[in-house]
């Protein structure tokens, strides 16, 4: 179950603040503020910001989400032994490796080779002593955090697992999408004029616990985490397999695990990057498992960005507060649907009142990894 959530969000820090702006359908994507390395300089059209010769900015984003998280939970004075770390990424701490090759840090580059593992950081400094790991999924990276936390909880591996993922901007990862021309000025998921992604930066954290362990310290549950699901499309790279049939499959996997039909859900949030690709590819994906009936679905990239290994984290978060609010918020960005997508019931406008008892959250990643969560409501 998932009993804490904390984020670091271009919305704000903290959870109130991303789901308010969320709901608002409010678009913030922007570097942020409030953080070491946090002066900027352009980069390829696009800011970024500065390397830092102290600190690891990812995991800084990290740190703070957990500790919300944890005192959401209760637990951030009482973390038991059995503590874990699951926290994903695609880049980790690349700041300081491009600060060691542009020569303004000093020592040798081993010196920054800590800093790309974040969980490490994490587990260090909050003591967690259980498994820890660095789930690399490219974009899918968050959501496959979550479902690896759920599995060691599982199997009893572990009590508590702090599970999410961070990520941040930096050059290589501003030229790199760059040169897939895979960017555009704005995001606008699932609209017959996006034209590609704005990349952002932050970091989600949920704390996963036991049943067991929950019951026995009193704490509540905000949802419990139903189902796993992961496939690989086997087609290319970096695109998407057209047909959705690698997405398709890692939903309905989840599905098959959380033993639940498809027409319980009630809320499915999308990866919706903005690309042509992807969101043509995803309203296939989800139509092959929902059949005809129009189940709600948004994107948060409209609000807050790309936000890479950590996409699929911020949307279990949104996932729990749409569950507990009976709210699902708008697809910022959104202006008019496309054709190709039109099969969906995409949220836009405005929030939609709603009650949502079952919901999922699917990624896809660069070389076709798909991931999907199935979430229940407390």
């Amino acid at each position: 179950m998932i009993t804490g959530c904390g984020v670091v969000s271009p919305l704000g820090e903290g959870v109130p603040a991303f789901w308010e702006g969320l709901v608002a359908g409010r678009s913030a994507v922007r570097p942020l503020s409030g953080f070491p390395a946090g002066d900027l300089s352009p980069a390829n059209g696009a800011e970024v910001p500065a390397p830092s010769t102290d600190t690891d900015r990812a995991g800084d984003f990290a740190l703070r989400a957990a500790r919300e998280a944890l005192a959401d939970a209760g637990l951030l004075q009482d973390l038991p032994a059995r503590s874990g770390v699951a926290l994903g990424t695609t880049l980790g701490g690349m700041l300081l490796f491009e600060a060691w090759d542009a020569g303004t840090v000093t020592g040798p580059p081993l010196r920054a080779v800590p800093y790309y593992a974040p969980a490490a950081r994490l587990a260090r400094t909050l003591a967690c002593r259980g498994p820890v790991a660095t789930p690399q999924l490219a974009c899918a990276s968050g959501t496959w955090a979550i479902a690896l936390a759920a599995s060691w909880v599982r199997a009893g591996r572990a009590d508590v697992v702090l599970a999410g993922g961070t990520d941040l901007l930096c050059r290589f990862v501003v030229s790199g999408f760059n040169a897939l021309k895979a960017t555009a000025p704005e995001a606008r998921p699932f609209d017959r004029d996006r034209r590609g992604l704005v990349l952002g930066e932050g970091a989600a954290i949920v704390v996963v616990e036991s049943a067991a362990h929950a019951a026995r310290r009193g704490a509540r549950a905000r949802a419990r985490i139903a189902g796993l699901g992961a496939s690989g499309d086997a087609v290319h790279m970096t695109a998407p397999d057209r047909e959705g049939r690698g997405a398709a499959r890692a939903i309905s996997a989840a599905l098959v695990d959380a033993g639940l039909p498809p027409g319980d859900v009630g809320f499915v949030s999308a990866h919706g990057t903005g690309t042509p690709y992807n969101d043509a590819m995803e309203a296939v994906a989800i139509t092959r498992v929902f059949g005809p009936r129009r189940v709600p679905v948004n994107s948060i990239k409209g609000a807050i960005g790309h936000t890479l290994g950590a996409a699929g984290a911020f949307e279990t978060v949104l996932c729990v507060a749409a569950m507990e609010t009976a709210r699902v918020p708008p697809t910022a960005g959104l202006a008019e649907v496309d054709p190709a997508c039109a099969t969906l019931d995409l949220v836009h406008g405005s929030a939609r009142a709603t009650p949502v008892r079952v919901s999922v959250s699917t990624s896809s990643g660069f070389a076709g990894a798909n991931a999907a969560l199935v979430l229940t409501a407390a």
